[in-house]
């Protein structure tokens, strides 16, 4: 996904979902090419990709704890 330009990326994963983390202003990028997106994490074996709606934050890990 790194290669498509995105500025900021994370995914996190919780077992067999993909949660991935960008900056706001990209999410409408990601979403015009979802089918790639979950095409590729569907390859690396995850069930299900989200989108996090809060977007990329450091430390969002945390935030469970």
């Amino acid at each position: 996904m790194q290669d498509q330009g995105f500025s900021q990326l994370r995914v996190r994963l919780h077992g067999r979902t993909a949660r991935i983390e960008l900056i706001p202003e990209e999410f409408e990028r990601a979403i015009n090419i979802r089918h790639q997106i979950v095409e590729a994490l569907e390859g690396c074996g995850f069930s299900y990709i989200a989108l996090d709606l809060k977007g990329y934050r450091s430390g969002s890990m945390d935030e469970v704890l």
